[in-house]
């Protein structure tokens, strides 16, 4: 995983990110799973175009632009 990028580890990040319509790319243990918007967020789980993961389960990395 390319820790270059800005990882969101706050809910204001999770907020921002869906607000703005900005891509989140999701990895589980180092393992991409998949990238696409939040379509909903809450202080334990996120929303990613209709599934769902546990916000301490995954990791979650910004990916504006793509």
């Amino acid at each position: 995983m390319d820790h270059t990028r800005k990882m969101l580890t706050h809910h204001s990040h999770f907020q921002y990110h869906m607000k703005h319509g900005i891509p989140v790319q999701v990895y589980d243990q180092g393992v991409h799973i998949t990238l696409g918007c939040i379509t909903a967020v809450e202080p334990q789980f996120v929303e990613i175009e209709g599934a769902v993961y546990n916000r301490n389960c995954f990791t979650f990395v910004s990916r504006p632009g793509y």
